[in-house]
């Protein structure tokens, strides 16, 4: 009987120690808190808002996926894909990261035979933030979608390690045939450091931003994608997209760095 009045009197002696704190504001300052990316909605974005300009904005029909927890900032997969539109289709596609010193990430435009946006690539991050893509249609309609992002290392200032003896190499992938209206997927890849200008390499050096700026890829000289991209695109830029041809013939890619050196890739697709 004794411990138990003993245990009671205690429990009641810290019932109202908490109240007294709680009474006084003082709870909150000794309770644990959890920090999460502050959500950012694309109207507070003056990049992503004045891309959306007057279009009539839809919240659905683009998907936007990252993951919830970035480890690594430098390299963040990040993919976008759309559902068919009513009796039109995206022509071009903004990716924001708000956050970075540049919120630019890419901007890719689409020729005809890219029906539905089936894109992946992978960003820079450089803190907790919303990652937002901008979709614009034939029929002047904008498709916002918008993703949280949390980040435990940042990655604008990763160490910059440029080694021109292995830099502007193209890896591509391509099906050496394919079936008419039907739909296939490129992967494409450029060993390219990405040097962003706002970190030091091995020397102690801040070297100048360096980058990938632009991508083409064309059938048969006809457009499919034409992609500006931006000093928050991760290293070795990766791009895979896919496509409903509705020819075959050569496939041709070329990638041109800031300076203006390129490269060119060539493939001739038979039909399957």
């Amino acid at each position: 009987m004794s411990l138990q009045n003993s245990s009671s009197s205690s429990f009641s002696l810290k019932r109202r120690q908490w109240l007294s704190l709680a009474g006084a504001g003082l709870l909150g300052s000794l309770a644990p808190r959890l920090v999460h990316a502050t959500p950012t909605s694309w109207q507070q974005v003056d990049a992503a808002r004045n891309s959306v300009g007057t279009a009539k904005v839809l919240n659905e029909g683009l998907q936007l996926t990252l993951p919830l927890v970035a480890e690594d900032g430098s390299s963040v997969p990040l993919t976008v894909s759309s559902q068919a539109l009513q009796g039109t289709r995206i022509t071009r596609l903004e990716l924001f990261a708000p956050g970075n010193p540049t919120p630019e990430v890419a901007i890719f435009e689409f020729g005809p035979e890219i029906q539905t946006v089936n894109l992946a690539t992978r960003i820079r991050l450089s803190e907790s933030q919303t990652v937002i893509a901008v979709a614009h249609t034939e029929d002047g309609r904008a498709l916002v979608a918008e993703r949280p992002v949390r980040v435990t290392v940042s990655g604008c200032i990763a160490p910059a390690a440029p080694d021109p003896a292995s830099e502007m190499k193209a890896r591509v992938r391509v099906p050496d045939a394919w079936a008419l209206g039907a739909p296939v997927e490129v992967l494409t890849m450029i060993s390219h450091p990405m040097v962003t200008g706002l970190a030091q390499d091995k020397s102690g050096q801040t070297p100048p931003t360096r980058i990938i700026e632009r991508f083409e890829a064309t059938l048969n000289g006809q457009p499919l994608i034409n992609a500006r991209y931006f000093r928050s695109l991760a290293a070795n830029p990766y791009l895979k997209f896919g496509l409903t041809p509705q020819q075959a013939g050569e496939l041709a890619l070329q990638w041109v760095e800031d300076t203006g050196r390129k490269v060119e890739h060539h493939a001739d697709i038979q039909q399957a």
